[in-house]
Formats: structure tokens, C-alpha cells, sequence
């Protein structure tokens, strides 16, 4: 009996002492790990507060349209002189008065029922200016109807950023909305990073459905630029840090992390032509399909396994990787060190 405890306790030490080496070799220390998931679970958490009162907000937006559906005889166009249509067919707003932009692609004929819901939707621009002073993420807020009608926020040239004859309903930012992708009929996140056709780059949306007789009539949103976030959240002291979306695409990191990944320049879109459909990131930026195979391992882990703590090896150095959710998007706040 004596002999075999002298073995247990022998076995015991030899594995303790394995994971001490182990901890030690591998570069950190429990003290270390908390710390690094403390720092960016808080991050992340920081993060989703700023996120959230924007889908709030959208949701009190499609409701106020709703209103305007529902009382849409006792609202007419203050000057319907400042509304013209182009040679394209495209209807617009002729000048800048500090309020919307408005743009009528012309894909439906505009007739009168158009200019009626362009005439009591004017309301929107009393909420839009005021979404955008209250809440300083914001970058843009619309209502796009089925008609292919938007109503924009802040103005600019929407004959020259816009496609005359643009199907509005065939985007993301609309079609995510309808019954069914979005059946619950809430407010829903365009969490996808995406090209904005109204000429601020990379973004993400807050959008609602409204229905009004049943039938689905339009879409408002809210914008929210990648960039805002990065130069948020990703100053000096948080160089290690990287955000993806639910499929493993980079959504936000900077040229350390790039290179580090091998990686293209994470660029700004630059509009050599307007946008005619869905821009997404390419898939050179899809970390499941990254080049190196650790790096499509320890992230495979992450995304389909639920992973929040990966060690990996990139050109003979070692990494830890240290995993947060970003639970209103459903985006992965991502730490990486040596």
C-alpha cells in the first residue's frame, strides 16, 4: 500500500511539474491570462453599450414612420418646387436646405403615390437631425421604401454618388428586414461589413422593418463606419487588437496585425464607379482561409468550436490568442501576443 501511494505521489509531481514547464515555456502565467481577459472583455463590453442605443434608436425610427403611414393625410410637402426629376428619370432634391437628401431611382415610374409618401415623410428629417446630435456614432440615418424612394441624412449630391433605375429592395440594408430573414419583425444589425452606396465606405446598419397593412413598405437604418470604431477603440495601447465578423473576416485591425496575419492593406474603399449591388470584403480577408494553415486552425477553433483561448506559431514565434464576443453584432474581439 505504501509502494503504490509513493507511485501516485511520484506520478503527481512528474505532471505537475510537466504543466509548469508547460505554463512557463508557452510564455504566461494565469495572472497574466486573467488579466488579458479582463482588459478585453471590458473592451468589448464598452463596445456593445456604444452599439446598442443605435438599435434602439432605429427601432423608435421605424415606429415614428409607422406613425407617418398611419397619418399620412395630414402631412403635405412644404415646397414641392424643391423637387425635381432628371433626365434619367431620377427624382431629387434640388438644393441643400440643411436637411435630407432625397432620391426616387426611377425604378418604379414615379407617379403620384410616390410623390405623396416623399411629400408626409418629410417628418423623418426632424428625427434624423436629432438621432445624429445625440448619438455622435452615427454617421448617416435613411428610410428606403419599396418604391426605391431615400430619404438621407446629411445631405449630398445624390445624382452623382446614386445609379439612376438602383432596385434599393435588392440590398442588404433593405432585404434583411423582410419576413424572411428578419420574421420576428425586430430591429436587426447589417453586421456584415459592407460597401455604403451613399459614398462613406465600410459599414455597418442598424435597420427595421415597417409594415403598414400588412405589407412590408420600407426599411429606415442607421450607419455606423468601420472607421468610427477603430479610431475608437484602437488607439496606442490596444495594437494588439483585432475584430472579426461570425464568418472570420477581418472587420477592423491594424497594419501590425496585418502583416502579422499576411494579409492585404485593409484600405478604405475608394468609388471609381457608383455601387450597384452588395460590396463585400474579399475573401482574402476570411482568416478560415487564410494561407498558413495554424492560423486557419486556431481560428477554425474560435469560430466553430467557440474557442476563447488559441496558442499558435507564425514564421517560429509564438502567439496567444485571447477571445471576447462582441454579443450585439456577433463579432470576436480578438488579442493576440507574444
Amino acid at each position: 500500500m505504501i509502494i503504490q501511494m509513493k507511485k501516485i505521489f511520484l506520478n503527481l509531481s512528474i505532471i505537475f511539474s510537466i504543466l509548469i514547464i508547460s505554463c512557463n515555456q508557452s510564455g504566461f502565467s494565469e495572472k497574466e491570462k486573467e488579466e488579458n481577459f479582463s482588459k478585453l472583455n471590458e473592451l468589448a463590453y464598452k463596445i456593445d453599450n456604444d452599439f446598442i442605443p443605435i438599435r434602439n434608436e432605429v427601432s423608435k425610427l421605424a415606429d415614428f414612420i409607422g406613425y407617418l403611414y398611419e397619418n399620412q393625410d395630414k402631412n403635405n410637402c412644404n415646397d414641392k418646387k424643391i423637387y425635381a426629376i432628371s433626365k434619367d428619370g431620377v427624382m431629387y432634391k434640388t438644393k441643400d436646405d440643411g436637411k435630407s437628401a432625397v432620391f426616387v431611382s426611377g425604378y418604379t415610374p414615379i407617379n403620384e403615390e410616390i410623390m405623396k409618401i416623399v411629400c408626409f415623410t418629410e417628418p423623418l428629417d426632424t428625427f434624423f437631425i436629432r438621432s445624429i446630435k445625440e448619438i455622435p456614432a452615427i454617421v448617416q440615418l435613411y428610410y428606403n421604401d419599396k418604391y426605391a424612394y431615400n430619404r438621407i441624412y446629411p445631405f449630398f449630391d445624390v445624382l452623382t454618388q446614386y445609379e439612376p433605375k438602383m432596385n434599393i429592395p435588392e440590398f442588404n440594408f433593405y432585404y434583411l428586414a423582410d419576413s424572411v430573414h428578419n420574421p420576428e419583425k425586430k430591429a436587426v444589425w447589417v453586421n456584415e461589413p459592407y460597401i455604403d452606396p451613399a459614398g462613406r465606405g465600410w459599414m455597418v446598419s442598424a435597420i427595421a422593418p415597417v409594415y403598414y397593412k400588412n405589407e412590408l413598405v420600407g426599411v429606415p437604418g442607421i450607419d455606423v463606419t468601420i472607421n468610427n470604431v477603430t479610431d475608437k477603440y484602437f488607439k496606442s495601447d490596444n495594437q494588439d487588437i483585432l475584430i472579426i465578423d461570425a464568418s472570420g473576416v477581418i472587420v477592423s485591425a491594424n497594419e501590425q496585425i496585418i502583416n502579422l496575419l499576411n494579409l492585404p492593406p485593409l484600405k478604405n474603399h475608394k468609388y471609381f464607379e457608383t455601387i450597384k449591388q452588395d460590396t463585400y470584403k474579399k475573401e482574402d480577408f476570411n482568416l478560415l482561409k487564410n494561407k498558413n494553415k495554424n492560423i486557419r486552425t486556431a481560428f477554425e477553433q474560435i469560430i466553430n468550436n467557440n474557442s476563447k483561448f488559441e496558442q499558435i506559431q507564425i514564421d517560429d514565434k509564438n502567439y496567444i490568442i485571447y477571445v471576447s464576443i462582441l454579443k450585439e453584432l456577433k463579432w470576436y474581439i480578438i488579442k493576440m501576443t507574444e
